[in-house]
């Protein structure tokens, strides 16, 4: 080592055992409280946007049933809803809940998981170029109309 980069070394290794453990606490500290109205709106989009993804969804198998649409349009579409569906319910189960709204909390998921079970099977009929299924479209507008009422 060159005796003009000795002193800078030595600095370095003073002053990081003083920084380290300064820069690693830096980001710990108290979680607030979880704010309901936060969770509400939080929740209020996603299951806006998994009704949004089971309406595409409805669309897509009710076009390509009645040849409207190109079958691997269809396929990409729904794909790329059961993707999104799957988003909205995942980022919204990574949230705290408040207390006072674990039982809103459990059924508003209950609700997500169904959207995102349902796509997923509309994607499987897709996929296998299925998509007259007069009780699986019935399924997503029910389905659809739930995720509005439930939305806020």
């Amino acid at each position: 080592m060159k005796r003009s980069q000795r002193p800078t070394v030595v600095a370095v290794l003073l002053v990081l055992p003083l920084v380290l453990p300064l820069v690693l606490l830096g980001g710990c500290g108290v979680v607030a409280r979880p704010d309901a109205a936060a969770w509400d709106d939080r929740a209020a989009q996603a299951l806006t946007d998994a009704g949004s993804q089971v309406a595409t969804v409805r669309l897509a198998l009710a076009s390509a049933g009645e040849g409207r649409t190109w079958s691997s349009y269809t396929t990409v579409l729904v794909v790329q809803a059961e993707e999104a569906a799957g988003r909205a319910e995942e980022d919204l189960a990574r949230v705290q809940v408040p207390a006072a709204r674990a039982d809103t909390a459990a059924a508003v998921l209950d609700l997500l998981d169904r959207a995102v079970d349902l796509v997923a099977e509309a994607r499987a009929r897709a996929v296998a170029g299925r998509y007259d299924d007069a009780g699986l479209l019935d399924d997503l507008d029910r389905l659809e109309g739930d995720l509005r009422q439930a939305a806020p």
